[in-house]
């Protein structure tokens, strides 16, 4: 098993690199990552495809300095693939050649199904929601795929990327050429994705997964908008109805106003066509709700690399995020056996009487196994340490309200009760009420986790605790009780056993 992994990416605009550090079999993280604007595609499309001789170099100069980077992390593997630009250019055997030879690194030169497929296994394994379509818009190319229930359906790949646009069509001026270019050519193209669309009973409601520089700059100027809370991206959601507006408004807006805006300067030539592309589509597909992936063609190599006996699959039951803290911070996992345990147990009794969704459930399982992933930086605010790192951490399969949900209750596990907060973070956390109900449910987990064999049961408003230890029984009464107005209170009753 290769414990360090980088991939590289050769897309038409940038080329990328991204370093993996395998923690266990399902457990991984990002170690390191570049980029570098190459723009290998740069003057391709007015030459038949062909690649130019500066281009070329800049792209090579770059690979040097990755490779030199892989080595210093003694990464035991490299994989690097190339996509749009490089597969169209009669003369890419010069340049695979001359990479071998100058960088010692093999290119693997992948048709649109299979950036396709990478994209789709990485969306599928490591966002939230588990069925829609992802929408990668490169600089040459567009892929998208059908994912229905966590399985990849159908794959297409589109000759529509912001490079290519830019070129043809808006380096003259032509947008609405480019409009008319691009609704005729998605029409003919998507027909099996939009087919498999209508026929799912996962994707009524459809989501679209966002992959690609030209919407990872949009969700940041949206993130600017709204004045957003957090500054991660993946798993960011946006209401299509609520943002196609201000699309439109970015692909007609002049280099001078997209600075204005905030756009960044890097995005400033590729953004405005590759937000044309990710419009149409939108409307074409009818889709509800855009959901921003961070993780795209690199994170699929690798993947497909360490799921290659799993069918692409990790398994149901396993997060690597969560793993990965797991397998860094914890010295045993007794004590989130038994939170999780008792968990369940009094989310159980209460669960009727206090409106607690089922997904809450997910939300105190996984805060119980990170427990106590803080107590190596500091004992006594171990709390906290935990809570910052799961919000930071959980990057891979989490929505960010299940994040903040998960912090929370990690945060207030030490007998005090929520804050009420401002009303900006109401969307990314559980009705107050409940919220302080999930918090009780957790501190109390917490205290009776050193115990394997308590008995518990709820009657008549009062949670009756039998327990057989007085510090326990202290402990337990020194929990605050949630502050309840729209919910009947409860009483907390100890009960030492004799």
């Amino acid at each position: 098993m290769a414990k360090i992994t980088t991939i590289i990416d050769i897309g038409s605009n940038s080329a990328r690199m991204a370093i993996f550090q395998k923690t266990s079999r399902y457990g991984f993280h990002l170690i390191h990552e570049l980029k570098s604007k190459v723009r290998i595609s740069e003057g391709s499309y007015e030459h038949n495809s062909y690649l130019q001789p500066k281009a070329m170099e800049r792209a090579i100069n770059s690979l040097k300095e990755f490779k030199k980077v892989s080595d210093s992390f003694k990464s035991r593997k490299l994989i690097c693939v190339a996509t749009s630009a490089i597969r169209d250019a009669p003369n890419r055997s010069e340049f695979i050649s001359r990479v071998r030879k100058e960088c010692n690194i093999n290119i693997k030169v992948i048709d649109g199904a299979k950036e396709a497929h990478y994209g789709a296994i990485s969306c599928a394994n490591l966002l939230h929601e588990k069925s829609g379509v992802t929408i990668d818009i490169g600089g040459g190319s567009t892929e998208l795929a059908c994912i229905e229930n966590g399985v990849i359906q159908e794959k297409v790949s589109l000759d529509l990327g912001s490079i290519r646009l830019k070129e043809l069509f808006f380096d003259y001026g032509n947008t609405k050429e480019a409009y008319d270019y691009v609704r005729k050519y998605v029409k003919q193209h998507i027909i099996k994705v939009r087919d498999c669309c209508e026929q799912s009973a996962y994707m009524k409601e459809l989501n679209i997964f966002g992959i690609g520089g030209s919407i990872r700059a949009f969700a940041r100027y949206e993130m600017s908008l709204q004045s957003y809370v957090f500054n991660f991206l993946h798993g960011y959601e946006l209401n299509v109805s609520d943002i196609m507006c201000n699309l439109d408004d970015i692909v007609h807006s002049s280099p001078d106003e997209l600075l204005i805006k905030g756009i960044e300067e890097s995005r400033i030539d590729s953004i405005r066509p590759g937000l044309l592309i990710l419009q149409v589509i939108l409307q074409e597909l009818n889709a509800k709700k855009l959901i921003i992936s961070g993780v795209g063609v690199r994170e699929g190599v690798f993947l497909s690399d360490i799921l290659r006996n799993q069918h692409d699959r990790i398994p149901n039951n396993i997060n690597p995020s969560v793993n990965s803290l797991q397998d860094i911070f914890l010295i045993s996992v007794n004590d989130s056996k038994n939170i999780n345990k008792y968990s369940k147990i009094i989310f159980t009794l209460l669960k009727d009487t206090y409106n607690l969704h089922d997904k809450y459930l997910y939300d105190l399982e996984i805060a119980g196994k990170l427990y106590n992933i803080g107590t190596n930086f500091n004992f006594y605010q171990a709390h906290k340490h935990s809570s910052y790192i799961a919000l930071n951490s959980l990057i891979y399969g989490f929505s960010h309200k299940e994040r903040y949900t998960i912090a929370t209750l990690l945060e207030y596990s030490h007998k005090k009760r929520p804050k009420a907060l401002p009303s900006f973070f109401e969307k990314l956390l559980p009705e107050y009420e409940v919220l302080q109900v999930l918090s009780f449910v957790f501190a109390v987990s917490v205290i009776l986790s050193k115990d394997n064999d308590i008995k518990i049961s709820f009657d008549k408003g009062t949670l009756f605790i039998h327990v057989d230890s007085l510090p326990i029984q202290q402990a337990l009464n020194d929990i605050v009780l949630p502050k309840l107005d729209k919910y009947k209170p409860f009483s907390l009753s100890v009960i030492i056993s004799q």
